[in-house]
C-alpha cells in the first residue's frame, strides 16, 4: 500500500476511534447516572444496613476499588498488547452488573444480608476490573487523541454524556416516585446494565495501533522505577499530593444525599433532581473546562476545581431546602468532571510515552486512600455529626487548594 494511502487510512481510523471514544463516554455517564455512587447506591444500601461506616466503605469500594489492581496491571502490561486485556476487563464489569441486577431480583426484599454480601462482592468485582482496564484505556486514548485535543475530547465526552445523564436523573425521579422498593432499584440496575453494554461495545471497538512494546521487567524492578519517578519528577510528586488533598471531598460525597433525605427529611424523589443537577453542572462546566484546558493549561483547571471542592462541603453546612441542595450537586458535578480533566491532562503532559503506564498506576495507587475516605466519613457521622464531617472536608479541601497553587505550569 502506498505511503500516502496508508497514512490516510490510519488517519481515518483514528477519526473513527475518536468518535468511538466519545460514544464510550456518553454511554458510560448515562449508565453511571442510573446507579450514581453519591445518591443511588447509598440510599439503596440504607435499605440493607443502618451503619453509615459500612455504607461509606461499600461506596468507597464502588468508586475506588479499581485502585488496587492498577499498579499490578501496569507492571504486567508494560511489554504486552493492551486491547485484549481491556476486552476481558470490560466483560467482567458487564457481567458484574448483570449479577447485581439478578441477585436483587432473586433475594430482595426478604434476604437483606445475603443481598448485601453479594452486592459487595459484585460491586467490588466491577470496580476491581475497572482498575485492570484503566491502563489500556489511557494507552489507547493517548495513541488516538493528539495532546492538543485532549481537553476538548474529555469535555465533549462529558458534555454529551452529561446530557444523557440528566435524562438518567429524570428517569430516576420517575422510578423512585412511582415504584416501591425493591422494584425501583432493580429497574435502575437493569437499565444501567444495558447502557453499560453499549459503552463496552464502543470502547471495545477502538484500535490500539501498532506501537512498539518494550519488554517486561520484574515487579520489583517496576516498583523501583515507580519510586525513582516520584523522587526525580518533582512536578509529578507535587501533583499527586495536590490531587489527594483535593479528593478529600470524597469523605462526604455518599452522605450528602443521605443527610438531605434522612436527616432533614426531604423526599427521596428529590434524588432524581440531585442527579440531574449534578449532570447539568458537569455539562455546563465542560463548556468551560474544555476551552480553558487547551487555552490556559491543566493547572488553571486544577485550581478552579479545588475551589469547587471547598464550596461543596461548606455549603452543605448551611443548606436546608431541596433547591439549595440542587446548587450543591450542581457544583459537585462541575468539580468531579473538571478535576478529572485537570489532573489527567497534567499527568499526560508530563509523562513520557514509555513511562505513561507507570505514571497512571502511581497516580491511581496514591489516590487509593482518598477513595476510601467515605469510610472515615461514616465513622465521623456515627460518632459525631454530619456538620463535623462537612467542616473537616472543607478544611482538608482548603489545604488542597494551597498545594494546587504551588504546581508548576505544564
Amino acid at each position: 500500500m502506498p505511503r500516502t494511502r496508508l497514512q490516510k487510512t490510519m488517519k481515518n481510523r483514528k477519526n473513527i476511534n475518536y468518535y468511538l471514544g466519545i460514544l464510550h463516554g456518553v454511554f458510560y455517564f448515562a449508565a453511571t447516572g442510573l446507579i450514581d455512587y453519591t445518591t443511588i447506591l447509598p440510599t439503596f444500601l440504607r435499605h440493607l444496613v443502618s451503619s453509615n461506616a459500612l455504607i461509606g466503605f461499600v461506596s468507597a469500594i464502588a468508586r475506588g476499588g479499581s485502585i488496587f489492581f492498577q499498579l499490578i496491571s501496569a507492571a504486567y502490561l508494560e511489554g504486552k498488547k493492551k486491547r485484549p486485556v481491556l476486552i476481558k476487563a470490560l466483560s467482567v464489569r458487564f457481567l458484574s452488573l448483570v449479577l447485581i441486577a439478578l441477585s436483587s431480583y432473586l433475594l430482595l426484599p426478604e434476604h437483606k444480608i445475603a443481598e448485601l454480601v453479594l452486592f459487595m462482592i459484585f460491586i467490588s468485582t466491577f470496580s476491581f476490573a475497572g482498575g485492570v482496564s484503566v491502563i489500556p484505556f489511557y494507552d489507547i486514548i493517548t495513541y488516538n487523541i493528539p495532546s492538543d485535543k485532549l481537553g476538548r475530547f474529555w469535555a465533549t465526552r462529558q458534555f454529551i454524556g452529561g446530557i444523557l445523564a440528566v435524562g438518567s436523573g429524570y428517569v430516576v425521579k420517575i422510578v423512585m416516585k412511582n415504584m416501591s422498593y425493591p422494584n425501583n432499584y432493580l429497574l435502575l440496575f437493569v437499565l444501567a446494565t444495558f447502557i453499560f453494554g453499549l459503552a463496552f461495545l464502543s470502547l471495545g471497538n477502538m484500535s490500539e495501533g501498532e506501537v512498539l512494546q518494550k519488554s517486561n521487567k520484574s515487579f520489583k524492578g517496576f516498583l523501583y522505577d515507580a519510586v525513582s519517578i516520584l523522587k526525580i519528577n518533582k512536578d509529578f510528586s507535587s501533583m499527586i499530593v495536590s490531587e489527594f488533598l483535593s479528593h478529600s471531598i470524597y469523605m462526604c460525597l455518599p452522605f450528602i444525599a443521605l443527610y438531605a433525605t434522612y436527616k432533614l427529611g426531604l423526599s427521596k424523589s428529590n434524588i432524581g433532581y440531585f442527579i440531574s443537577a449534578q449532570m447539568v453542572g458537569s455539562i455546563i462546566s465542560n463548556l468551560f473546562w474544555g476551552y480553558f484546558a487547551d487555552k490556559k493549561g491543566p493547572k488553571f483547571i486544577i485550581i478552579s476545581t479545588n475551589i469547587l471542592a471547598i464550596s461543596v462541603p461548606f455549603l452543605s453546612l448551611f443548606v436546608k431546602s431541596p433547591i439549595m441542595f440542587v446548587v450543591v450537586f450542581f457544583l459537585l458535578g462541575a468539580y468531579m468532571h473538571g478535576s478529572f480533566i485537570g489532573y489527567t491532562n497534567y499527568m499526560l503532559k508530563i509523562a513520557s510515552e514509555e513511562k505513561r503506564p507507570t505514571f497512571v498506576s502511581i497516580r491511581g495507587t496514591f489516590n487509593a486512600l482518598s477513595y476510601f475516605l467515605p469510610t472515615l466519613g461514616g465513622v465521623v457521622i456515627d460518632n459525631i455529626s454530619y456538620n463535623a464531617l462537612f467542616m473537616m472536608t472543607t478544611i482538608a479541601a482548603l489545604i488542597g487548594l494551597m498545594y494546587a497553587m504551588k504546581l508548576k505550569t505544564a
